[in-house]
This record gives C-alpha cells, structure tokens and sequence, in this order.
C-alpha cells in the first residue's frame, strides 16, 4: 500500500502543465514584441511613420515637382545713371511645389508686378553691373515675391526666382 500512496502522489504532482502554460505565453509575447519592434522599426527607417526625413524636408515636399509660374511679360523699369537715364528689362519665373500657389499668382500677378517693379526701379547702374548685385536683388525680389503670398494665400509657397532675361541699356 505504501507504493500505491507514492504513486498517488507522483499522480497528483504530474498536473505540472499548467505551469508551463504561463512560460509558453511569456515566449509567444516575447515573439510577437519582437515582430511588432522590428516592423515599427522598418516603417520608421523607410520613413513610412515619420513625414520628415533625416534632411528635415517632408516627405512629400521630396517627391512634388517643381512648377514654374512665368510673369507674363519682362518688366521694364528705367533708373537714374549719373548724366542720363538707364533702362532694365528682366524676365523673371518663379518657382514652386505647391499647386495652390498658382491660382493665387495668377490672381494677384498685378500686385506681384508692381512690387517688383518698385524694387527694380530703386537699383543702380552701377549695382546691378557685378554678379552679386544680381544675385542680391534675385533675393530681394524673392522676399518681395514672398511677402505677397504670404499676404494672400498664407505662406511664402515660392521657394526660387530665376531670371530668365537680363538687359541693362
């Protein structure tokens, strides 16, 4: 009978099961946390979470092209030289990645001119000669260009302006 009791015992202690239970659910989650970290890690490396990349620029400014929006016409401003009158044609097209902008360029394309053509007519001959007079008036008439939009559509929206004519006379 003594042996029959051990062999009760070793029954009893063979419902051991259960306690592997919770091991087996601590390794499954420990898998799935694994899965799901390394996932959520490749979303973020291939920028699919995040909009700004490691340059800082949004992902989807990346990928838009740029659309040019030329003045219609080349402005012509005359300026003061010492001893007679100087004249300036400047073709100017403008640069940008937001397609709302457009319409409120062509809107507003009237006050975009008149801007630029006060900032044009306040240069000198002698400024204008050297290639960085050029390029300093080229981001004066950017600031200026973005001054209106933020004015009437709420941001600046033009990244560049070009000028694609260039006569002094």
């Amino acid at each position: 009978m003594a042996i029959d009791r051990a062999v009760d015992i070793d029954e009893e202690a063979a419902p051991a099961s259960p306690g592997k239970k919770p091991r087996r659910l601590w390794l499954w989650s420990m898998v799935l946390l694994m899965i799901g970290g390394s996932g959520a890690g490749a979303a973020w490396y291939l920028d699919l979470i995040g909009p700004v990349g490691v340059d800082g620029i949004a992902a989807e400014e990346r990928v838009r092209p740029p659309i040019y929006f030329t003045l219609d016409d080349n402005l012509v401003v005359n300026f003061q030289s010492p001893g007679r009158a100087r004249y300036l044609q400047v073709g100017i097209e403008l640069m940008t990645r937001d397609e709302a902008a457009i319409p409120v360029l062509k809107r507003h394309a009237a006050v975009v001119r008149n801007n630029l053509i006060m900032l044009l007519s306040d240069q000198s001959f002698e400024g204008l000669s050297s290639r960085e007079g050029k390029e300093t008036l080229q981001q004066a008439a950017l600031e200026e260009v973005q001054r209106v939009l933020v004015e009437f559509h709420g941001s600046p929206a033009v990244e560049s302006l070009y000028f694609t004519g260039f006569l002094m006379q």
